[in-house]
């Protein structure tokens, strides 16, 4: 008796776990096609003429914060200093690039930076 009850169970549960397949879109509907792309990604011609600036800042991995950080979390700092491409993750540093180069020698040095994040 348990074992045919067992077996009625089974059987029972089957078509819960059954897999069908979806429907079939009606024959008189025309096959969806994806709206075409506002902005279409660029073309290696379109990347190859970018600057190393302008590629650092559309890449989303590239970017750091839009506010002062410590000199050891700012991208460049292990050359001993920074440079514009270096600062232009940084929306703030990039900003105040011009200000914080104290000597006007296209690179900010850590007395620099630190200088410049203090008068803040």
């Amino acid at each position: 008796m348990k074992f045919s009850f067992m077996l009625l169970i089974i059987a029972m549960s089957c078509p819960a776990f059954a897999q069908t397949s979806p429907p079939a879109p009606p024959a008189s509907t025309p096959p969806a096609t994806s709206p075409p792309e506002a902005n279409p990604p660029p073309t290696d011609a379109a990347m190859a003429n970018e600057t190393p600036t302008q590629a650092a800042q559309k890449d989303p991995h590239n970017i750091q914060s839009s506010g002062p950080e410590d000199w050891a979390m700012v991208k460049g700092h292990d050359k001993g200093y920074l440079t514009k491409d270096d600062a232009m993750p940084n929306s703030w540093l990039a900003q105040n690039f011009s200000s914080c180069d104290k000597d006007n020698d296209g690179k900010i040095s850590q007395a620099e930076y630190d200088s410049c994040v203090k008068r803040r």
